[in-house]
């Protein structure tokens, strides 16, 4: 996503690739990922001096640099990594940015999860061809959200907005006209000057009469950021570490109980019982 996002503004050319190698070592392999764009000519030159600037927090945000922008982003990308062990780098290449990481991985075997009945049950109440609006401003995220919402949530009905700010405007006259399911990125960013909240956006909706489903979808989801969340609004919330499969499951359960069944919004909690992909939990304002 940052690929798009910081590369070219025109023309990014973003490529993935990833190599995967037996090990002599039993079940070991190496995993090796690249990730290359076509470098903004308007943002600094990524050299080496550069890197560790931006790691250490010793860069200034230039004049092209979103004032929301802090490049904890990329720290945070490096801080992981060695928490994996992997070895990330990040360089300039001719006219590309180039991201590599390695590390070193089992192959685990495949566990047998338990059927939860209940969320089956919700899962075959949920309604087909419902109207589902999402706003984000990144294009990869946008295309990623329309993909796997036509395939998961059973509706041809998708539509992507945020492009720049002027469809902000527009997203919220399509929801209040006919949506069913409102999705919102938490930070916005158009430039410099031009920032947004998907908390902002989610209580203009309230406050207008939307009566659907607003979940939020952000890389913040402490209790705080989440008590946030919900006292704008939202019926829920996944980050974007999560899977779409189980991040779109969770939406259908939370639009049957809150908007079908019309359960209450109680309190905040957070659903471990309802994570079947992976052991990090999900977090539903119920």
């Amino acid at each position: 996503s940052n690929a798009f996002k910081h590369g070219h503004p025109e023309s990014p050319d973003v490529r993935l690739t990833i190599a995967c190698t037996p090990n002599p070592l039993g079940s070991a392999r190496s995993l090796h990922i690249t990730v290359s764009n076509v470098a903004n000519p308007d943002r600094p030159s990524v050299t080496p001096d550069y890197v560790q600037q931006v790691l250490s927090g010793e860069t200034q945000r230039s004049a092209s640099t979103s004032a929301m922008s802090d490049h904890i982003g990329l720290q945070h990308t490096f801080l992981a990594a060695g928490a994996l062990g992997a070895r990330p780098s990040l360089k300039s290449s001719g006219q590309r940015v180039v991201f590599e990481m390695g590390l070193e991985t089992e192959i685990a075997p495949v566990l047998d999860v338990p059927q939860d009945h209940l969320r089956t049950s919700l899962l075959a109440r949920f309604p087909r061809d419902l109207e589902v609006y999402c706003l984000d401003d990144s294009d990869a995220a946008r295309r990623l959200l329309h993909h796997n919402l036509v395939r998961w949530a059973d509706t041809q009905n998708v539509h992507a907005f945020g492009n720049d700010q002027t469809e902000v405007a527009a997203f919220i006259d399509g929801v209040l006209r006919n949506g069913n399911i409102a999705i919102l990125d938490q930070h916005l960013e158009y430039g410099r000057e031009a920032n947004l909240l998907g908390t902002e956006i989610a209580r203009q909706l309230v406050a207008r009469g939307f009566k659907g489903l607003i979940c939020m979808r952000s890389g913040n989801m402490a209790v705080p950021d989440l008590i946030e969340y919900q006292e704008a609004g939202a019926h829920c919330a996944f980050g974007k570490d999560a899977t779409m499969k189980q991040a779109i499951e969770d939406i259908k359960v939370a639009y049957v109980r809150h908007i079908v069944q019309q359960e209450p919004r109680i309190s905040l909690v957070p659903s471990h019982d309802m994570c079947s992909d992976s052991d990090i939990p999900t977090y539903h304002l119920t």
